[in-house]
Order: structure tokens, then sequence, then C-alpha cells
């Protein structure tokens, strides 16, 4: 039998799944990435506010099906009319099927000063050493006011900016700094979390937490000098210490045809089936895409089991499924859960909310390496928490 091959730019948590998925007697399998190493981006969090030493990577090549087959380079150029992917060096794969699972990267070029204050103070959405540097700014402040400011959308995982809050209030309250360090929020948004249910859950808590918060605050250029932050409406943010959510934008990667990709390099695709806009043997997935839905692990595994299937000739579809875990501190969490048809349901704080979320992060290089054993699992669960079931629970 023919093999088909099937091309998967990007080894993160999207495309190894989607290889993982695809039943090696049936495809060549090609995975493609600059890197040597697959990162488990959502720790970033607890480096930053807890210190957790705890590994966060490992490599591609180690949470692959041993028949899979993995190339360590740069992608120049996808070719969709012709099929091709084009490597760095000027190598090219064919392909029957593509799979691009590139991801999305901070863009510190859209903000006057960001890049400066980045290096300084550290954000929690890049790499392992900006994590830390967060981790030494907040240790090093001792009084006056951390500022943790939205910088644009899109940005990955929806709850981190407040996780990010709640998690630093946790922080100096621990350490009885609470009455002499202020912590304020700013977001372009007109409430602190964009959905309302879920901004129902918690504004009070910021409330009651006695965290200041800024609404409609679109950050335009930060002077450290000066320590402000200002906005495109004209208000100025005082700080002693900021860190800012940096906007994303997708893989700089050239596309033929052009027209695929938006103006800030995410691709377009049909938001229930993957495919490339005009291509129906091309996919995309996670938060390479432009599809409006969280850019989330969780959205990727979920695109890429439909993808995997669709290949397999099962007509799987979409939901929009999110599932995004938010941790409240303190031990207690939430999920982000809604799909296209379901608005975000208002979850409650709960121990458990915050122990699944750890206990996923205990499992998660498992379910990447072995899907076969935890598609079942998560099949059930995502049956017993639909958002139509606990919308009738909790509203």
């Amino acid at each position: 039998m023919n093999k088909k091959r099937v091309v998967i730019v990007g080894g993160g948590a999207g495309g190894a799944i989607a290889a993982n998925n695809l039943p090696t007697n049936e495809f060549d399998v090609v995975v493609v990435d600059k890197n040597a190493y697959h990162y488990y981006w959502p720790w970033l969090l607890y480096i930053a506010f807890k210190g957790s030493k705890r590994p966060i990577k490992k490599e591609i090549r180690e949470l692959l099906r041993p028949k899979v087959s993995f190339i360590q380079s740069s992608v120049t150029t996808i070719d969709l009319n012709e099929r091709r992917v084009v490597l760095e060096g000027g190598k090219a794969l064919s392909y029957d099927y593509l799979i691009v699972a590139t991801g999305s990267y901070p863009n510190y070029q859209l903000i006057g000063g960001h890049e400066k204050v980045a290096e300084k103070y550290g954000d929690y959405h890049s790499t392992e050493g900006r994590a830390w540097a967060v981790w030494n700014t907040i240790n090093s402040l001792r009084r006056g006011t951390l500022a943790i400011v939205v910088g644009g959308d899109p940005y990955r995982c929806p709850p981190s900016p407040l996780e990010g809050v709640f998690l630093s209030e946790e922080f100096f309250r621990r350490r009885g700094l609470q009455d002499i360090v202020d912590i304020i929020f700013a977001v372009p948004y007109p409430r602190p979390y964009p959905a309302e249910p879920m901004n129902e859950v918690v504004e009070p808590i910021l409330k009651e937490r006695g965290i200041d918060y800024r609404t409609f605050f679109t950050l335009d250029r930060i002077d450290d000098e000066r320590k402000v932050a200002v906005s495109m409406e004209g208000e100025e943010l005082k700080y002693d210490a900021l860190i800012v959510i940096p906007p994303h934008v997708g893989a700089d990667i050239k596309y033929r045809p052009e027209d695929v990709l938006t103006p800030d390099r995410f691709v377009q695709a049909d938001k229930f089936t993957n495919n490339i806009k005009g291509f129906d043997d091309a996919f995309v997935i996670g938060d390479a895409s432009a599809v409006p839905v969280a850019k989330t692990g969780v959205t990727a595994h979920l695109q890429a089991t439909v993808v995997a299937q669709r290949l397999q000739g099962i007509d799987a579809r979409n939901t929009g499924r999110t599932n995004c875990p938010f941790d409240l501190g303190y031990g207690l969490g939430a999920f982000v859960i809604s799909d296209y048809n379901h608005p975000v349901v208002k979850l409650p704080p709960s121990r458990f909310s915050h122990l699944a979320k750890m206990a996923f992060a205990a499992a998660y290089w498992d379910m990447v390496k072995y899907p076969e054993l935890w598609n079942p699992i998560f099949d059930a669960y995502f049956e017993a928490t639909e958002p139509e079931k606990l919308g009738r629970i909790y509203v």
C-alpha cells in the first residue's frame, strides 16, 4: 500500500499530538521544527510566581512515535499550490497532506518601550529566562506598585493575565507585604475578564483581595525612566515594576498564496474542519490558526485530534470547545469552558479545579506521547463537562 505523506510543521502540543494520532501503517508522517525541544509553556506561570524549578521541556524526538520522522530545521516557505514545504538551506519536502502547527510568538515591536521593560522585569509568555526575571522582580519589590498590563490581543491562554495577578497577590500577602506593595491590573476591555460570565466570578475576587484594576486601558507606550505606562486614551499608570502580557503574532514563514494569512500572520481556516482557506489537503491547528477560539494547548489538542480523524476518513468537526484551567491563587481554581454555541460557563472557584490543573500538568508528557491511552479519558471528560450541561447547573 502506498502511504500518504503527512508533513507537520511544528512539534509543539498540536503538532506532536496530531503526529501521534496518525497510524504509521497508513501514513508516512514527518514533523519539522526549528527547535529540538517541546516546551510546556503553561508552566512559565509557576516559574514566574512560584519559583518552580520543575523541567518544562523534552526533546521532540523523544515524544514522537518511533516511526514518525523528525527534522530539525527552520521552514522558510509553505507553498500550498505546489504542495511543498521549503526548509532552511533550500531543501523541499513534498506532501499529500499538510498540518501547520507553528504556534504564536510575542511581538515586542507594537508598543514603544516594551522590549526594554520585558528584558528588565520579565514576562511569562515567552522564555524560561524571562519567567525567571519575573520571579526576581517580585522578590526584589519590597514596597511600591506592581503593574500587570495586557498589551493587546491575541495572546496565549486567556486566563493567564489574571492568573499572574492572583498569584502575585498571594506572593506578597504570604510575605506580609500586602499593605505596602500595591498591585494594579490594566486591560483594554470594559471588564477585568473579557467574557462576562467568568468576569462575574473573578471581579468580586479582585475586590475582595484589594487588587486595583483599570479598564479601557489600551497600552500605547512605556517610559521606564519615569516609570509610567501610557494608554492610547491618554491615561498614565505609574509603577515600580511592570509586567506586560505581550500581544502575539504568527510565525515568520512565507506562504503561497499570501492571502491565506491575516495581517498578524495567522493562517485563515475553516473553524469546523481546520482546512486552510481554499485547500482541502492542508490544515492549521492551535495558536497558528486565525480561527476565533482561545489560543491554548487544549484547543490545539482538540483540533489536532479532529484533523487526524479527518485524514483517516472520519467526518470529525470542531465544536469550538474551550477548557482553560484558571489558577485563582491560594489553592483555588476554575475552568473557562465554552463552545461555538454556548457562552462561557460561570464555574465557581474550587480546590478540585486547581488540583485538576496540577494533575493535567503532571500527566502532560504522557498525554502527548500516548494518545491511544488518554483519548478515551479525554472523550469522557469533555462529554461530562459539555458547556450545555454545565450551563444548566451554574447560572
